[in-house]
């Protein structure tokens, strides 16, 4: 263990209160600045690096533990600072069990082993992330302002009526959850990840809010469908790229939108900038992440994403805040006629 991971381990095992004390946070205001300044000369200094090999990704790697035991802001500086090369090199059809291999035998030489949902994993303690989830326990700025604008834009997008029902898939930390059950909208959220259940009930709890929430995957909406629930939104925020079989997840979505209803997909990798119909990304922050934590970062080129979902009759728009990169969002209405 490098002196700055011991650092980093040593700091986030100190209790949330003292981390966050008026002594400790003057210190830090003191000292961050310099480290900063220094990082921000370097990364500045230093063109996108291309890596090759998994031997200089995980040297990438290290020097971005640096930067995390700097500050949030600063990891998320040093996300851009490399990249990968997509291997072109794919099966033509992206709908067949061929081009999926290859991207799964791309994940499992990025990771080390094959993709399991059991990767989709964040371990934190309950009671502290109830008190500062992400993005807060980050302390930065940039990162806590550009969320909450995203999160601003997204309901404004939506523009649902009171009291409408709503499904949100992946909420994770339950920022999204929490702001659209505060203005009384009936939410149900399903998460594969127990923590984030836990977590989602103890702030619910703490803030008098009714919301049923269950653990599952994605699929699990052919559970609702069974049960002939429908709802007036379903919403994916920044999670839609994690399900490992996202075709079949869009022919499920019809049976559980009510007439007239809508599909939200925000803050995704869509984009006419990626360079395949879909696969994994390979921009600094998704080779951390699957590298370091195995999570499945998928990107879409918007062609393709509109492609699938016309397939299965849902018409998108789309609408762009530019203030925050959390600014994208998709809204898929049945066609009509």
């Amino acid at each position: 263990m490098s002196l700055s991971q011991l650092a980093r381990s040593v700091w986030t095992s100190l209790p949330l209160s003292w981390r966050q004390s008026r002594l400790v946070q003057r210190l830090k205001r003191r000292l961050r600045p310099r480290a900063a300044a220094d990082a921000t000369v370097a990364a500045s200094a230093t063109p996108i690096r291309t890596v090759s090999t998994l031997e200089e990704l995980d040297e990438a790697l290290k020097h971005l533990d640096q930067l995390a035991a700097i500050s949030d802001e600063e990891l998320r500086r040093g996300f851009h600072q490399f990249h990968m090369r997509f291997p072109l090199q794919v099966p033509e059809d992206p709908d067949s069990a061929a081009y999926r291999e290859n991207q799964w035998k791309l994940y499992e030489w990025l990771h080390g082993k094959p993709y399991s949902v059991e990767h989709e994993s964040t371990r934190f303690d309950i009671q502290e992330a109830a008190t500062s989830p992400f993005p807060y326990h980050t302390q930065g700025a940039q990162t806590v302002g550009n969320h909450l604008i995203g999160i601003g834009h997204l309901i404004r997008t939506m523009n649902l009526p009171a009291g409408n029902k709503i499904l949100e898939l992946g909420p994770g930390w339950g920022n999204t959850t929490l702001e659209l059950a505060r203005m009384g909208y009936q939410v149900t959220a399903i998460d594969i990840e127990k923590n984030f259940v836990d977590l989602i009930h103890e702030r619910a709890r703490r803030k008098g809010l009714a919301v049923e929430v269950h653990q599952g995957d994605f699929a699990s909406i052919a559970d609702f469908a069974r049960q002939k629930r429908s709802f007036d939104a379903v919403l994916f925020f920044e999670c839609f790229h994690h399900c490992a079989d996202h075709q079949r997840l869009v022919g499920l979505l019809d049976a559980v939108v009510a007439p007239g209803g809508q599909v939200v997909f925000a803050a995704e990798p869509i984009t006419d900038d990626f360079p395949l119909p879909w696969g994994l990304r390979l921009d600094g922050e998704s080779l951390w992440a699957i590298r370091k934590h195995g999570w499945l970062e998928l990107g879409f080129q918007e062609k393709y994403f509109r492609q699938l979902l016309g397939r299965h009759g849902w018409e998108l728009e789309k609408s762009v805040c530019s203030e925050t990169p959390w600014g994208v969002v998709f809204t898929a209405r049945r066609r009509s006629g």
